[in-house]
């Protein structure tokens, strides 16, 4: 598998290289959330509402066949957008699992990037 190093790990916090990567990561964010919300909206399926001090594990999928096609549909959705699974991770990187609302994106989000990471069935076809 493909390594991972967050969108900040070569940038000086106090500069406009870091400004700049961080609201190219803040867009990536609002047009994730706007697709985990579309699909999860779509099939009137709420978000995953956990518990406070939940923590989110990346490589749990959820126990209900319906709640993981949508997962699915989601994955399929980025791959087509040509978003890769670090193009996620990053995106995670401006969520907190203490805030409620971020917690249920993250719940979604990192495990759709883990299956788009690890699954062939996710995989871009290619250009040509």
């Amino acid at each position: 598998m493909p390594c991972y190093s967050p969108w900040y790990s070569h940038l000086n916090a106090d500069s406009e290289d870091y400004r700049t990567a961080e609201e190219e990561v803040r867009a990536k964010l609002a047009a994730v959330k706007h697709v985990v919300d579309y699909y999860y909206r779509a099939d009137g399926h709420a978000l995953p509402d956990l518990p406070h001090g939940t923590s989110i594990d990346p490589q749990r999928q959820p126990y209900s066949p319906r709640e993981f096609a949508i997962r699915e549909k989601i994955c399929h959705h980025f791959v087509c957008d040509e978003m890769s699974f670090m193009d996620l991770y990053d995106a995670c990187t401006l969520l907190h699992e203490q805030v409620p609302s971020e917690r249920s994106y993250l719940a979604v989000i990192f495990p759709c990037a883990n299956l788009i990471r690890s699954s062939n069935k996710f995989k871009s076809p290619p250009r040509g």
